[in-house]
């Protein structure tokens, strides 16, 4: 395969696990225990009421990273208005629901949004790319998301320089599984679709878009999303390093 086509979230960069883990801590301090699905919950049903959300959907950018994104990107002003409000809310919301300390809120709501800044690799990752880069293989990050946020991720987890182009769906107005994207990326490199795969977590994001495109579509089965038998992958793996062998 010439071009290599990889997400981010779940993919490369835990992201999944951190916010488990931040907000289960976060729990923990304040006295009440299942805080991550709770908010995570809230999060979403807030995130469907606001105005905003018809986009983000477009875009696949989540209620669980709205309570963490910065908005900072020019055009994001009034989400980034809307944000603290939101945030608190769903705080406030969960809290309720677990019999907790409603009154803090805004603090464990502003905790979360620092404390959630990790960009921690999966630990075969960079073997992964090394790997890669030794085929010659062209290698394009496709990322649905906020602007700020996704490249907050990529510069806090050392991957500015791991690709040959980077493609953000809230920066190109494209979201996965519109087939579009994926077209991008072929013609940035002069590649047919038969030489390309593309590797993702997300049945219905990654994998959808990939067939879609007439790509070859790796699904990494991180334990976070059941097997969608309407977007079948052609490959199934549960380590990155194993998508090497099945797309030479």
């Amino acid at each position: 395969m010439r071009l290599w086509i990889l997400d981010l979230d779940d993919t490369l960069l835990q992201d999944h696990a951190v916010s488990r883990e931040v907000l289960e801590a976060l729990g923990e301090e304040v006295g009440v225990h299942g805080l991550f699905p709770a908010v995570k919950e809230k999060a979403e049903a807030l995130f469907r009421q606001s105005l905003f959300h018809p986009w983000a959907e477009a875009i696949g950018h989540s209620a669980l990273e709205a309570l963490w994104a910065r908005y900072s990107t020019p055009g994001l002003e009034a989400l980034a208005a809307w944000a603290p409000r939101f945030r608190k809310g769903v705080f406030a919301e969960a809290l309720k629901a677990l019999g907790g300390p409603v009154e803090r809120a805004e603090e464990v709501a502003e905790a979360f949004f620092w404390r959630r800044r990790r960009y921690p690799l999966f630990p075969e990752t960079e073997a992964f790319l090394k790997a890669l880069k030794a085929r010659g293989a062209h290698l394009t990050l496709l990322t649905n998301g906020v602007p700020d946020l996704q490249r907050e991720k990529l510069v806090g987890a050392g991957l500015q320089e791991a690709f040959d182009l980077v493609l953000v769906s809230g920066e190109i107005g494209l979201g996965k599984p519109d087939p579009r994207p994926f077209r991008m990326a072929l013609c940035a490199f002069g590649v047919g679709p038969e030489e390309a795969v593309m590797v993702g977590d997300n049945p219905e994001r990654d994998i959808q878009g990939a067939l879609r495109a007439g790509v070859r579509a790796v699904w990494v089965d991180r334990g976070y999303r059941p097997f969608d038998p309407r977007f079948p992958p052609h490959q199934r793996v549960e380590n990155l390093l194993e998508a090497l062998s099945g797309a030479v």
